[in-house]
């Protein structure tokens, strides 16, 4: 790497006395942070504030690096290109923020891509990073008035109350544009579903669906309302190019520290959470012995283990928690966590590449899985089951699976939630699992003071044939 143009950042760091989920909005919210991204993990949270220099890939693997430098690579090559290209950032000590659409997987994986409307994938180093601990907040910045600005904003925060937005009245299933339609061809591809896991196709697969808003929802302020509601493994906000998303992760695709440890987290088997601890505490005990939830979590977590083991020493790769009970909002998960160190000669965009998309959020074999959503979901997910990701220079790489999320584009503000399909499920229960994993998010959304979404209501958002 050439080093006679290493751009540096001017660092401040100062205590605080603000909540930081507060204050990150705060920042974020301000006039001169047009692209952001907002992810909190280990107690930190992470800002990346407008694009220093980028490096996007485009659904026919078509790369521009982080030098502006063009080129076309094939999905074998696809993430050892990126890796090659992180060394050549021309910037001491960086960090990049990410987002990684589910379609990625598409290319890396071989199979026909779906159409997109934007790249598959998009890494920044951000002009201005902020990291605000509990106590304090580093500004690392290139802009001359940023770090003005951020303090000005610290301080006032300080000072003043944080008018929240009121509440709104909470939406169920039934307020979601073409309800019915939507109910009715979901449990249709459930069912298809099935009986291709009996034929043997494939073993596993979650299917999702989409929930269109009647209203436009106020990002900010549903980020902030929900998480006191949530206890995700990561979340996170952002706005890139006019689209916004906020989410509260249930688990992380793939963590790599330092020293080259990894591991990944995989979630499978569901049941609802009820304020009544009672009901709750039954629930728990029937996930715990329900057949179908522990068949579909073994498989998750063997083929996590075969993962790993492809970018791992094979005696380095363990299973450290298995079938832990996991509390996240409005549902609880069986959990476990599989572990390894990274080989020499592989690196933690390798890992991704083998991870990615989550078994969780894809199926089992994952090369099939993807195969049948293609088929069966309409629409591309686009960020729903991909991944928001923060990578630093000294190896650490932390990239949260995007579920329980929000998201706005123009006009359309939507969730989406998928269930995991095997050939013991059935379409009533696969439908009443989606709902319980989007009310983590859905019954607490604060929705703008605007005349309710345009959406084009006449027009069928499904196919007519499955």
């Amino acid at each position: 790497m050439v080093t006679n143009n290493i751009k540096t950042y001017k660092t401040l760091t100062f205590e605080h006395h603000c909540q930081p989920i507060l204050l990150a909005t705060e920042i974020a919210s301000a006039d001169f942070c047009k692209d952001y991204i907002i992810y909190e993990h280990h107690q930190e949270w992470a800002i990346g504030i407008n694009k220093f220099a980028q490096l996007t890939v485009n659904p026919d693997g078509g790369i521009v690096d982080f030098t502006g430098t063009q080129q076309h690579v094939n999905q074998s090559d696809i993430c050892q290109a990126i890796h090659e290209a992180t060394k050549q950032i021309p910037v001491k000590d960086w960090r990049i923020f990410g987002r990684v659409d589910f379609e990625f997987c598409h290319f890396a994986h071989g199979l026909k891509a779906k159409e997109n409307e934007r790249s598959l994938l998009e890494l920044f180093v951000p002009e201005t990073d902020v990291r605000i601990s509990p106590t304090h907040i580093t500004i690392r910045t290139m802009n001359k008035t940023a770090q003005s600005k951020i303090q000005r904003i610290v301080a006032d925060l300080k000072i003043s109350k944080v008018q929240m937005a009121a509440s709104s009245k909470a939406l169920s299933q039934n307020d979601i544009v073409q309800c019915e339609a939507v109910k009715e061809y979901y449990k249709k591809v459930v069912h298809h579903a099935i009986n291709e896991i009996k034929a043997d196709k494939y073993k596993k697969v979650i299917l999702s669906r989409p929930a269109i808003l009647p209203l436009p929802i106020d990002m900010k302020n549903s980020f902030i309302t929900g998480r006191k509601h949530n206890t995700p493994a990561r979340s996170f906000m952002l706005q890139m190019d006019g689209f916004e998303a906020f989410g509260f992760s249930p688990e992380t695709v793939l963590e790599v520290d330092t020293q080259r440890n990894l591991s990944t987290q995989p979630l499978a088997g569901t049941r609802a959470l009820p304020a009544d601890a009672k009901e709750a505490l039954r629930l728990k005990h029937e996930l715990l012995s329900d057949p179908k939830e522990i068949a579909e979590h073994a498989a998750s977590v063997k083929l996590a283990v075969e993962e790993l083991e492809q970018v791992c020493p094979s005696s380095s790769v363990k299973i450290t928690e298995f079938m832990r009970v996991s509390k996240r909002g409005s549902v609880q998960h069986l959990a476990s966590r599989v572990i390894g160190t990274l080989s020499d000669k592989k690196s933690a965009w390798d890992a991704f590449k083998i991870i990615f998309p989550s078994i969780t959020a894809s199926g089992i074999p994952k090369r099939e899985a993807i195969e049948s959503i293609a088929r069966f979901e309409p629409m591309p997910r686009g960020l729903y089951s991909g991944s928001v990701l923060v990578a630093d220079q000294d190896g650490y790489f932390d990239a949260a699976l995007i579920l329980r999320a929000a998201y706005k584009h123009k006009s359309i503000s939507m969730l989406q939630a998928g269930a995991g399909v095997i050939s013991l499920s059935t379409s009533k229960r696969e439908w009443e699992e989606t709902n319980e994993k989007m009310d983590c998010v859905l019954n607490h959304l604060v929705f703008c003071p605007e005349k309710a979404s345009k959406t084009a209501s006449k027009k069928s958002i499904f196919k007519e044939k499955v």
